[in-house]
């Protein structure tokens, strides 16, 4: 298939409709007030795309903030995926953007070299409590982009493993720290193969087909941990170490034997297979744990399983970016890095209960975390997140996890060869290299 991507000026006609379409629907929701104590400063703006639990949990931490601090901060949300990106693309094209914007750390290799973001001033965060010190090194280093910090990290949100600890126990996987015993890809198909003879069943969900990301998110970490590299130079042709990643293919079709896992789950299949006491183990991302919860009383999670060498797992971030302004005064720069530092040092406890990571690494070790369970089970797994390769179109939402995962799929159900699922990567990597960065 011919792909054709637009130049600067089409982006920017295409972003403004989407943009408006995208109001014009209602994706905009102002939700916030100066509130109390706010007294006359100026309303710090900051735009984020969390609804559900994430989005009561953040209006609770701001207000929190705006009670103790005396700011005001003016919180809009927006639908996630495509239209939040491209109304932020937009606002910073157009001068007139918030003051703070949540971002996909994902995302901003697509952002700062264009100018629609500005660096954080590192000097400011330090006066305020926030250093590099405070944050894994895997997160801190992803978040630069040509020495200059362009992403302040609230969470990551990595790819682990959740099980049912009763059906783990009956089927004799669950070790005595309540983990499960997996260091290889063979040892998962036996520990699958087990819980399946406990459930009647199958022993592990993995939801991927049709989906945009979750293949690619599984492949992707334990590509990783297999040290693989990769090279994605624009207007090159891109490289993978072939075989490690179709030695991970092939491993994750030799899984899906139909005992200890099946190929024929879609996303919401996985978890209902899982909640419903179905399999024993369900392969899924953070950001699931408040439903897993709740169906699963006594659910046990931990990071993802080394399987190949290296420990890895991938996950993004929610981190705070400065889109580009016109101009703003000294005082009101001083109040915009004092709520996203604010948020990010005392907010992380009530953040991680919807199942993110505190990025900020003194807030994993705060009692009120440490209680979190089964989150602080798997909270070491955020000093081994691997990100997409920071390119401009990689990441959240795009188009680039949509091809990788629909290459992937076929081969992960054994209906394509490993090294062919490798070939159909790198071809629609070729053509995403070909192509220029439109916000450049």
């Amino acid at each position: 298939m011919n792909t054709r991507y637009p130049d600067r000026r089409q982006f920017l006609r295409g972003a403004l409709a989407a943009a408006v379409t995208a109001a014009g629907v209602g994706a905009v929701a102002g939700c916030g007030s100066p509130g109390a104590g706010s007294g006359s400063r100026t309303p710090v703006t900051v735009w984020d795309p969390f609804q559900g639990s994430d989005g009561a949990n953040m209006r609770g931490i701001i207000a929190d903030i705006q009670e103790r601090t005396g700011l005001s901060v003016e919180p809009t949300t927006l639908s996630w995926g495509s239209p939040y990106y491209t109304k932020l693309a937009m606002s910073s094209a157009s001068q007139q953007p918030p003051d703070a914007a949540i971002m996909h750390l994902s995302r901003m290799p697509g952002y700062a070299p264009g100018g629609l973001l500005e660096p954080w001033d590192t000097d400011l965060l330090a006066e305020l409590g926030v250093s590099e010190k405070d944050f894994a090194p895997a997160v801190w280093e992803s978040c630069q982009y040509e020495g200059k910090l362009y992403s302040l990290p609230l969470d990551t949100h990595p790819f682990i493993s959740f099980f049912n600890q009763d059906l783990a126990e009956r089927a004799g996987v669950l070790a005595s720290d309540g983990t499960m015993d997996i260091s290889s890809p063979e040892q998962l198909q036996e520990v699958g193969a087990k819980l399946a003879e406990a459930t009647g069943g199958y022993g592990i969900s993995f939801g991927y087909l049709m989906d945009t990301a979750q293949a690619w998110r599984l492949f992707w970490g334990l590509y990783r941990q297999t040290g693989g590299e990769w090279s994605l130079e624009p207007g090159g042709k891109a490289g993978l170490d072939e075989d490690k990643a179709a030695q991970v293919i092939g491993s994750v079709a030799s899984w899906m034997d139909g005992k200890a896992l099946t190929d024929n789950l879609d996303y919401e299949g996985g978890l209902a297979a899982f909640n419903g006491g179905r399999v024993g183990m369900i392969l899924s991302g953070v950001w699931e744990v408040a439903g897993l919860s709740a169906a699963v009383p006594n659910l046990g999670a931990m990071p993802m399983p080394t399987m190949f060498g290296t420990p890895a797992a991938y996950a993004d971030s929610h981190s705070y970016v400065l889109p580009r302004q016109r101009s703003m005064t000294a005082e009101h720069r001083r109040s915009v890095y004092e709520f996203v530092t604010s948020v990010i040092r005392d907010g992380g406890p009530q953040w991680g209960t919807a199942g993110h990571i505190p990025a900020y690494l003194p807030a994993q070790d705060t009692a009120e975390y440490r209680d979190l369970r089964p989150q602080s089970d798997y909270a070491a797994a955020g000093a081994n997140v691997v990100f997409d390769p920071p390119a401009w179109f990689a990441g959240a939402g795009t188009d680039f996890q949509n091809q990788m995962s629909q290459a992937l799929a076929d081969a992960f159900r054994g209906l394509k060869k490993p090294m062919d699922a490798v070939g159909g990567m790198l071809s629609a990597m070729d053509r995403f290299l070909a192509a220029p960065n439109p916000t450049a």
